[in-house]
């Protein structure tokens, strides 16, 4: 302990580490030294993340243990086998129940600071309160809830929405969020006022095991009857705690269960299977074993832990992941689908999707459509998949964008009913016709309010686009290249004609010879194609000849040329085919697996041995250095010295996670130590209240890592659980933790320590802003829930936490980070005394 009681004014507190030097540092600069400090801090920062992201990793590798279990099959014919004797099949199933991983080793790994902090600061201050921690503990709690759940509303790509699937344990977890701050209010201010007794802090204690228990319970539905699941088993998953009906059950879905084990697959025929969408053609190496990984991503749902160590890697220059922070790339383009055709319609029905058969889901049947002006109506698909064995309705209405009602459509709003048994219904809305040429223009239709057992899906808005018909148009290739293997036999080349259709208008096309030759390695052409009033896009077919000789790569040009009627061509009128032998098409195949594999090795979560660690921490963006930008060298150089020491740290698969663990946690502890002593110094040296200090410095330095992961997971994943489900439960446990330990360990010492009437066997918590912080927040916390059980519920929110409407979405988004400045802002204003409510 060192006490700050030389010659500097604003140095009379007591700090553990610091200042380094006692006798000289009172001679510095006094603003000098400020701005080293803070500049310390700052680096202090990046250190503690760094370690909290190996602590994370190691959180990440014991939770997602499995353990296999034997399950009785039954024959295809449906006995046991010969005999009668039962035939017994082994599946791995997760050891850890997601929510009780959540609340305890994955919210001890995202709140560790604010809780050794808070820990540190009584246990230097002999066993009395500061101001630090707390204020820690409540700033950071602020922050989470409403800057990462107004981050989280608005990185929701246009068009979609994610709701929070574990409503229940969402629901408990909300309560206790502001519960242990109610909590911690009375404690303070009525119970025993300033006072906190033994029992006081054994309470705040044992709340933790309690919400656990309670989150566990709504997990089960422990408290109410279990409903039959109908539908297909696939959708179930296995975890340690389930009854052995629903394990044998779930066991004929085991192989797909992505929320049961992480199956790392990059196979040549799975990335054979994703990049041949339909035709022979093969997209660049590198996007395609993009696509292939990002399509094994969509399908993995990911932890918390999995979210902030992915977020932390980018952020200190490491290996990112593919897609990281980037909208998810529509579905068409990741994964060949599978569709049944309802010709009167001619809509396509995705099936191939693993979906809970036991409610109902509906969502357009594209994100975008579009039309001629002069079509006079067009119908968009509306899709209904999961439980089809009941009446579902959900309601629509249009709206503008750049298109507007009544001049170039007819507004519409109305609903759509499914019977039992359908799954396509379609929406008619007409298009009005003028002859005056204008840009493409669009506007938007909504789907909402579906009736109970219904629920959205992710395309609950769709785009539709006015192709203007009063110009001949613009004829260019769709793309400027093309790649085929020789044995596919034609290659497919798309003219589009934009920026107009009206009238028949042609064009002519011809090849060219590069290294491929006319009548050897294909068919030449010089034909003319016709265009008729309102076609938009044509399909010319160029003959290849497989020879089953091995060759290099051929390559010829098509040229588009000639074009009538005012028509005219754009910048791709030329375009290039290349001919690929097969044998290398196999290669490229395979090199293209290799990329998947290098892709996914990325995903992993920790190392095996410390020369991995090291090989991490001293390279740039996981050592590929051409892809690296210069934001990732920055962040290296900052962060190298960090890395490089932590990486000592014991690899998260030794011994099953727990030495990593152990020994990160004991680190971050050093660290934080070194933060609270740089927060007070710095504090003192500004003329900064510790309890102001905690809300916005060290709050906003230990919670904006958790923002970077909500901020991914929000973007990535399905659902809005792993964005903001688990901020409720981290916020309940920063008290239950970082509150109720120290407390407990404050008033037992006490009271052992010195006789019963001394003044000294009293806790006394005498820091008198910090009660009106903890209402403050208690206030805003309740705003923030009310407006996410509003946007859960309301139609013009798209019945989504997240997402939904982008207009609505912005006011959210502005009301919660309006209600963080108001929290610092009041809470700051409050501990200098400048506004007062006594």
């Amino acid at each position: 302990m060192v006490k700050l009681n030389y010659s500097d004014p604003y140095s009379d507190d007591a700090t553990l580490l610091l200042p380094l030097f006692t006798a000289s540092e009172v001679e510095w600069n006094r603003y000098g030294r400020a701005f080293a400090y803070f500049l310390g801090l700052l680096y202090m920062f990046l250190g503690v993340n760094i370690i909290a992201d190996v602590f994370m990793s190691a959180i990440e590798v014991i939770t997602s243990k499995t353990k296999k279990i034997k399950v009785a099959v039954a024959s295809s014919n449906g006995d046991n086998g010969d005999d009668n004797k039962p035939h017994f099949e082994t599946i791995e199933v997760k050891i850890w129940n997601d929510t009780v991983s959540n609340l305890t080793l994955m919210a001890l790994g995202s709140s560790a600071p604010e809780i050794l902090l808070s820990i540190i600061e009584i246990v230097g201050n002999n066993f009395e309160p500061g101001e630090l921690g707390p204020g820690t503990i409540v700033g950071s709690a602020s922050f989470n809830l409403l800057v990462i759940t107004a981050v989280c509303i608005y990185v929701i790509p246009e068009g979609e929405s994610r709701r929070i699937k574990e409503i229940n344990v969402f629901a408990v977890t909300s309560f206790f969020a502001v519960f242990a701050y109610i909590w911690l209010y009375l404690v303070i201010e009525v119970i025993s006022p300033t006072v906190v007794d033994i029992w006081e802090a054994v309470v705040t204690f044992m709340c933790f095991p309690l919400i656990v228990i309670l989150a566990f319970a709504a997990d089960k539905n422990f408290w109410r009857k279990q409903m039959e699941i109908e539908g297909d088993w696939n959708a179930m998953q296995v975890q340690a705690g389930f009854k052995l009906d629903e394990l044998l059950a779930a066991r004929q879905g085991a192989a797909d269960m992505n929320d049961v084990f992480a199956k790392k697959s990059g196979s040549e025929e799975d990335v054979r299977h994703i990049i041949e969408m339909g035709k022979k053609q093969l997209k660049d190496p590198k996007e395609a074993a993009d696509m292939a990984t990002a399509e094994m991503l969509r399908r993995t749902h990911h932890s918390r832990a999995w979210y902030r160590v992915i977020a932390g890697r980018a952020n200190k220059g490491g290996s990112k992941v593919p897609f990281y922070n980037k909208p998810k790339i529509r579905e068409a383009l990741l994964m060949p689908v599978y569709v049944v055709m309802q010709e009167e319609e001619g809509e396509k029905i995705p099936n191939n999707r693993n979906v809970d058969k036991s409610v109902a889901r509906v969502e357009f049947s594209a994100a975008a459509y579009s039309c001629m002006e002069n079509e006079g109506t067009i119908k968009l698909g509306v899709v209904r998949v999961g439980n089809l064995d009941c009446v579902s309705t959900v309601n629509y209405e249009t709206s503008d964008g750049t298109a507007n009602a009544g001049e170039d459509y007819v507004a519409k709003a109305g609903t759509i009913t499914f019977e039992v048994g359908e799954y396509l219904k379609s929406i008619e809305i007409e298009i009005i016709d003028d002859d005056v040429w204008e840009e493409t223009e669009t506007f938007f239709v909504r789907l909402f309010n579906p009736t109970r057992g219904t629920e959205m899906d992710k395309i609950s808005v769709t785009q539709v686009s006015i192709i203007n018909d009063d110009e001949p148009g613009v004829l260019q290739f769709q793309k400027p290249s093309y790649l085929y293997k020789e044995s596919a036999g034609m290659a497919e080349l798309v003219i589009e004609r934009n920026d107009g259709c009206d009238g028949r208008i042609t064009v002519k096309y011809r090849t060219k010879d590069i290294t491929a030759l006319a009548g050897k390695d294909y068919e030449a052409r010089d034909e003319e194609v016709e265009f008729t009033h309102g076609e938009v896009t044509k399909t010319i077919q160029i003959p290849l000849n497989d020879d089953d000789v091995f060759n290099e790569d051929k390559i010829f040009e098509v040229t588009l040329y000639e074009p009538t009627a005012g028509s005219s061509l754009g910048k791709t009128k030329c375009t290039i085919v290349t001919i690929l032998n097969d044998d290398d098409y196999q290669t490229l195949i395979t090199r293209v697996a290799n990329l998947t594999s290098v892709n996914l090795d990325k995903l992993v979560i920790g190392k095996e041995s410390w020369k991995q660690q090291f090989e991490e921490a001293l390279s740039v963006n996981g050592g590929q250095l051409e892809e690296a930008e210069t934001i990732d060298f920055v962040l290296h150089f900052l962060t190298f010295g960090w890395k490089v020491l932590f990486a000592c740290v014991p690899p998260a698969h030794m011994a099953s996670g727990w030495l990593c663990f152990s020994v990160s946690l004991c680190c971050i502890g050093v660290v934080t130590a070194l933060i609270g002593d740089l927060a007070t110094v710095l504090g003192l040296l500004i003329g900064l209240k510790d309890s102001v200090t905690a809300i916005t410095l060290v709050a906003l330095g230990t919670s904006l890592p958790d923002t970077f992961a909500s901020k991914v997971a929000a973007i990535n994943e399905d659902s809005a659980d792993a964005a903001i489900g688990n901020v409720t439960g981290s916020n309940s446990v920063n008290v239950f933790l970082g509150l109720g330990i120290p407390w407990l360990m404050a008033t037992i010492y006490k009271a052992f320590t010195y006789k019963s009437g001394d003044k000294r066997s009293r806790f006394v918590v005498d820091d008198k802003s910090l009660p009106f912080a903890i209402a403050l927040y208690s206030i805003t916390a309740i705003l923030t829930l009310l407006l996410l059980t509003w946007r859960r519920y309301s139609v013009k929110a798209g019945k989504a936490e997240l997402g939904g409407d982008k207009f609505v979405g912005r006011i959210s988004s502005l009301f919660c980070v309006g209600m963080w400045f108001t929290y610092v802002i009041c809470a700051s204003l409050y501990a200098y005394d400048i506004i007062s409510f006594d």
